[in-house]
């Protein structure tokens, strides 16, 4: 499995966001489209997420009210948007979706492809769809106690028109 880059940003928000509920295909599938949103080519917006029904997490427990910069979540969804300083760099955003176990990753895939349609291929573990001008690839990520699907959106540069 894919360790992830992100590690030490997901250390401090995982035990405050602990909402480890499943997410859910339709909620995953709005994640990424707020994320394909907010992703371009030589920049990402995240700034806009608010618009779309995504603000900014904070933590909850002893700490609850303190803002945790570059994590997104929405009201109702059981899903995360991750645009920290990795994702500004790669220009790219992150959706996590939680699972209550890792077995569930293939499940989750499937119906979240009967949203977003196929993948176009696979490699693994790692399942890949892109679109006139957008990129997604979905890989197993957290631990046996943490799983989740970690889905990265990404902007394809356009052919120039020459």
């Amino acid at each position: 499995m894919r360790k992830l880059i992100l590690l030490p940003v997901l250390a401090f928000a995982a035990p405050a966001l602990a909402q480890d509920v499943p997410g859910q295909a339709g909620e995953v599938a709005n994640a990424i489209a707020a994320c394909k949103a907010i992703t371009e080519v030589d920049r990402i917006h995240p700034d806009r997420l608010p618009a779309v029904g995504w603000e900014l997490a904070r933590r909850r427990g002893a700490r609850s009210g303190v803002v945790v910069h570059g994590v997104y979540e929405a009201e109702s969804d059981r899903v995360r948007i991750v645009v920290a300083t990795e994702q500004e760099r790669d220009k790219s955003c992150v959706v996590q979706a939680y699972l209550e176990s890792t077995g569930d990753y293939g499940t989750l895939l499937q119906a979240v492809s009967q949203e977003i349609g196929m993948p176009e291929r696979q490699d693994g573990y790692s399942y890949f769809w892109n679109d006139a001008d957008k990129a997604v690839r979905v890989d197993p990520a957290g631990d046996a106690k943490r799983p989740f699907a970690r889905f990265e959106i990404t902007s394809l540069p356009q052919e120039s028109a020459e």
